[in-house]
């Protein structure tokens, strides 16, 4: 005789559609574990059971990630549909509460962003009580999206980028240029720099990918095009130290180049020539858009940003 429980239709849990899209968008079950803060056991067994239930094996593997199955991606769109909608009954942004929170968040810094964010962070949630961990990664504007999307990075703050629908940005703060200059450059005493002394000097210069030369030059009006360089390097802190000790100058974002100054007995100068600001931007996955941990995140390190110059 067959059991009532047998005749009715299997219940499956929702959240093992949340980790079917999320190891749909990121290709591998360790970077959808990252994002949605789960181990990678939890997020394999889930995915067990959803092919279980549905009777198909969901993904395959092609090369090192994990595809769609025909069944897969026919059904991937009513998923995302069906989430969103869930999505939509849930508690609103304002319900996280960092003080008691145990999440881990994965940044995504240059050097001179990391230096300059890092510290007021800590220090805010240490007053706070809190135990939010964090781990920060350098990132260049060619990996951004892909950390992104993939789940390695919850945010990411960085020069305009292009990007594509699937990242959300807001504009984090407009950083000027400055020049650096040591006790042994003219310029040290006499507090003065005009653009035919800026171009005759020799430069030390901090390694930028072709994209975002070309976006900072821009900005020089071409006058960047016209130095000397006699040193590249891949830190601004490695840069000023040169600085201090030679008669290169370095050109780099005004206020970290203050608190460079400062720390290693350098002046601080404007650029002699006209030179519009560079636009820095927070970046974060639209789908986390509403998940109240990523909104504090974002709203946190905004604020942060605007208290740079103070």
């Amino acid at each position: 005789m067959t059991q009532i429980h047998e005749m009715l239709p299997q219940r499956i849990d929702f959240n093992l559609f949340r980790i079917f899209v999320a190891v749909a968008e990121t290709g591998s079950t360790g970077a959808a574990a990252r994002q949605l803060h789960l181990t990678q056991s939890a997020v394999s067994h889930a995915l067990g059971r959803l092919r279980a239930q549905l009777g198909d094996p969901l993904f395959v593997k092609q090369g090192r990630n994990l595809v769609l199955t025909p069944h897969g991606r026919a059904m991937m769109p009513r998923v995302q549909q069906a989430l969103s909608t869930l999505d939509q009954c849930r508690v609103q942004p304002g319900a996280f509460d960092p003080s008691t929170a145990t999440l881990e968040f994965h940044l995504g810094f240059r050097d001179i962003l990391e230096a300059m964010l890092l510290p007021p962070l800590m220090a805010r949630l240490s007053e706070m009580g809190a135990s939010l961990r964090f781990t920060s990664s350098r990132v260049r504007g060619s990996e951004l999206e892909d950390k992104l999307k993939s789940g390695e990075l919850d945010l990411a703050v960085d020069m305009e980028v292009p990007v594509g629908d699937a990242i959300s940005s807001t504009g984090f703060r407009s950083e000027p240029l400055a020049v650096l200059v040591g006790p042994t450059h003219p310029a040290f005493e006499s507090g003065t720099l005009d653009e035919g002394a800026y171009v005759a000097s020799e430069h030390v210069l901090v390694t930028l990918e072709p994209r975002e030369r070309a976006f900072v030059e821009q900005r020089m009006l071409g006058v960047g095009s016209r130095r000397s360089v006699r040193l590249h390097c891949h830190t601004y802190f490695a840069a000023a130290s040169v600085v201090a000790q030679t008669n290169l100058i370095l050109t780099m974002p005004a206020t970290y180049a203050g608190r460079l100054a400062t720390l290693l007995g350098l002046r601080i100068l404007p650029l002699p020539f006209e030179c519009e600001p560079l636009p820095v931007r927070l970046y974060w996955r639209r789908a986390n858009s509403d998940e109240p941990s990523v909104r504090w995140l974002i709203d946190t390190v905004s604020a942060l940003g605007q208290g740079l110059d103070r």
